[in-house]
C-alpha cells in the first residue's frame, strides 16, 4: 500500500486556508497512487488553537469542515486531526470536546478516534480544553489492513493506546501529533517511535505539523518505520512536505533526506521559520531592528534577512554619547554584509532634553540607572515610531540569561512586537553566530570578540553587573529547565554565592518578564505561556535547606 505523510505548515483559526490546504495535499497524494494520507494533530483548526477552543462557533464551523472534506476527498482515504464536540440533548450545552483523529474513507464516510492521553507540559495545555477518549480499542480498515489510529500521545506513557491497538490485531500504527521543537530534541521522538514499532513488530507512522504558530515552532520531521525498528523515511525539517512511502508486510520503503545532526543548525532553522511564520501570518511583510552594534541584534538582523529577505528587513542604529565609534562602524558592516538598509539617528540631543526636564525633579540625585533607562526607552520609542509610521514589524533582540536575570530596559530595549531570541542563552548566540559565519564572515569578528556591553555609561561592560555568561547560563539552565534547588546547583560546581545571586535576580524579575513581547520557543521550558510564576510572592523557602527535605 502506498501511503502519504503530509507535513504542512497550518494557520490557527484559519480554517478555509487549512481546509484548502488538506485537499490540496489530498489531491497530490491520489496523484501519486497513494491509498491513505495523513494530516498533523488538530490540522483543521492549526494547533495550539488555546482558548479558541472555547468558542462554539469556531468548533462548529470545524465540524463542518470535516464532514464536507469527507465528501470532497475522494478515491483516497485520510486520516485528519480536528476537534469534535457534542451538545447534550435538550439543553444546548456543550458536554465535551476532544482532540480528534477523523478517517474518511474516502467514500464519504467519517470516523472518529479520540485522543485518550491528554498531556499538560509548558505550551501544551489540554486538560484545560479536551475531554479524555475512551480507552476502548477500535481498528479502522483500509485495502483489506487493520489500522490503528492515535493523537500525539505521551510516547513512554504505559497506557500509550498504539501498543494496546497492535495487541488488537492493527497491521501497521498512525499517530498524528503537533509536537513543539525544542534545542537538542533531534533523536528522542524518533527513538521513542521506534522502540513501539519494535515491541510491537509493527509499522508506525508519525506526522507532525511543521510551521511556528504564537511562541510555538513545529519542525516537521515526520516519521516513516518499519515493524523492525527502523527508520525508513523521514521529513525535512521546518519544510512543509508530501512524504510518499510503501508498505509491504512489516516493510516500508521511502526517501531519507539528509539528516540534521546539529543542535545549532537546527536552532537556527527554528528561528528563522518562527520569524517568517509570526511576520507573515499576522499580516507583515517588512521588520524593523534596532542595532546596538552588539552580538544579538546582529544575530537578530541575520535571521530576520534570511526569513524575509534583505529588501523586507530595516536597521536603525541609535548611537548615545556612550556609544563607542567601533559599535557603529560594526552595524554599517554588518548591514552591508546583509544588503539591507541602515538608519542612524542620533539620541544625544533627546537625551538632553528629557535630562533637563527632569532636571528640576533630579535636584541633589546622583546619576545612576535611571540615565542609562532613559536611553534604552528612547531607543525603544524612535524603533516604534518607525514602526508605526512604515506598519513594519519591530523585532526584539533581548536573550534568555539578560530577560532571566532583568538585564534589561522595561520599554526600552524590551520594545517589540516578537523577540526572536528570548529562549536563546547568550553562550549559545556565539555557537550561533559562528554558524551564521561559517562560510563567510556576516557578523563582524570585531562584535564577537568585544567584551559584551551596553554601553549606557562611560566603559560599562555586562561583566559589572553579572557572572561571566558560561557561568550564569549553568546556572539558569539547571534551574529553569532541570528543576535545581540551590544545593543541586551547587553541587554541580557552581559557587553557592554566585547561586544565590542568580537565583534572587530570577525571581525579582518575574514583573519585568510579564510584560515582554512574546518570545519564540526553543527549549524545553522558557518564559512566557510556559511560566507561571506569581509576581508578588516571598521565596525565603528558596535559601532554606530545610524545605528541600524529603
Amino acid at each position: 500500500m502506498k501511503i502519504a505523510l503530509a507535513q504542512i505548515n497550518l494557520t490557527i483559526g484559519d480554517l478555509k486556508g487549512n481546509i484548502q490546504k488538506i485537499r490540496d495535499y489530498a489531491a497530490k497524494a491520489k496523484e501519486q497512487g497513494c491509498q491513505l494520507v495523513i494530516f498533523p494533530e488538530m490540522a483543521v483548526t492549526g494547533y495550539p488553537p488555546g482558548d479558541l477552543l472555547t468558542r462554539r462557533e469556531l468548533l462548529a464551523a470545524a465540524g463542518r469542515a470535516v464532514k464536507q472534506l469527507a465528501q470532497d476527498i475522494e478515491g483516497i482515504a485520510a486520516v485528519i486531526g480536528g476537534p469534535e464536540y457534542h451538545i447534550a440533548e435538550g439543553s444546548g450545552r456543550r458536554v465535551g470536546v476532544y482532540n480528534t483523529a477523523f478517517f474518511c474513507d474516502g467514500r464519504g464516510n467519517v470516523r472518529a478516534w479520540r485522543k485518550q492521553n491528554l498531556v499538560d507540559f509548558d505550551l501544551v495545555d489540554e486538560r484545560r480544553y479536551f475531554t479524555p477518549g475512551s480507552q476502548e480499542v477500535e481498528l479502522a480498515v483500509i485495502e483489506g489492513l487493520s489500522m490503528g489510529i492515535s493523537v500525539g500521545e505521551d510516547m513512554e506513557s504505559p497506557e500509550n493506546p498504539m501498543e494496546a491497538q497492535a495487541e488488537a490485531g492493527a497491521d501497521f500504527l498512525v499517530n498524528i501529533g503537533s509536537f513543539p521543537y525544542y534545542f537538542g530534541q533531534e533523536a528522542n521522538t524518533q527513538e521513542l517511535l521506534s522502540q513501539i514499532a519494535r515491541r510491537t513488530g509493527k509499522p508506525v507512522f508519525w506526522v507532525n505539523q511543521v510551521g511556528a504558530n504564537d511562541e510555538a515552532i513545529f519542525a516537521g520531521q515526520s516519521l516513516a518505520i518499519d515493524g523492525e525498528g527502523h527508520i525508513c523515511a523521514r521529513g525535512s525539517a521546518f519544510q512543509e512536505e508530501l512524504i510518499v512511502v510503501e508498505m509491504e508486510g512489516i516493510q516500508v520503503r521511502g526517501a531519507m533526506p539528509p539528516v540534521t545532526t546539529n543542535s545549532i543548525a537546527m536552532l537556527h532553522g527554528a528561528l528563522v521559520l518562527g520569524i517568517r511564520d509570526y511576520a507573515e501570518k499576522s499580516g507583515f511583510s517588512d521588520v524593523v531592528i534596532g542595532l546596538s552594534g552588539g552580538l544579538d541584534s546582529a544575530i537578530a538582523a541575520c535571521l530576520a534577512v534570511e526569513a524575509l529577505g534583505k529588501e523586507y528587513v530595516h536597521c536603525v542604529t541609535l548611537p548615545s554619547p556612550y556609544t563607542s565609534p567601533q559599535s557603529i562602524i560594526d552595524a554599517k558592516e554588518l548591514v552591508e554584509n546583509l544588503g539591507c538598509d541602515l538608519k542612524i539617528i542620533p539620541i544625544s540631543d533627546a537625551l538632553s532634553i528629557v535630562k533637563g526636564t527632569l532636571l528640576d525633579s533630579f535636584i541633589d540625585v546622583n546619576l545612576d540607572v535611571v540615565e542609562e533607562n532613559i536611553q534604552a526607552r528612547l531607543r525603544g520609542m524612535f524603533c516604534m515610531a518607525l514602526a508605526n509610521k512604515y506598519g513594519w514589524l519591530l523585532l526584539n533582540a533581548s536573550n534568555k540569561s539578560e530577560l532571566a536575570v532583568g538585564y534589561t530596559t522595561l520599554y526600552g530595549d524590551m520594545s517589540g512586537s516578537l523577540a526572536v531570541l528570548a529562549d536563546v542563552y547568550k553562550s549559545d548566540l556565539y555557537r550561533l553566530a559562528d554558524w551564521i559565519n561559517r562560510e563567510k564572515e556576516i557578523i563582524p569578528v570585531s562584535i564577537l570578540t568585544k567584551p559584551p556591553s551596553a554601553e549606557l555609561r562611560p566603559n560599562q561592560l555586562d561583566a559589572d553587573s553579572l557572572p561571566p555568561y558560561n557561568i550564569l547560563d549553568g546556572i539558569l539552565r539547571l534551574v529553569i529547565e532541570e528543576g535545581k534547588n540551590r544545593e543541586e546547583v551547587a553541587e554541580a560546581g557552581y559557587p553557592q554565592e554566585t547561586v544565590d545571586e542568580v537565583l534572587r535576580l530570577l525571581v525579582r524579575s518575574e514583573f519585568k518578564r510579564r510584560q515582554a513581547a512574546p518570545g519564540l520557543r526553543v527549549t524545553r521550558r522558557g518564559f512566557g505561556r510556559g511560566w507561571r510564576m506569581p509576581l508578588v510572592a516571598k521565596h525565603q523557602w528558596l535559601w532554606d535547606t530545610s524545605s528541600n527535605e524529603d
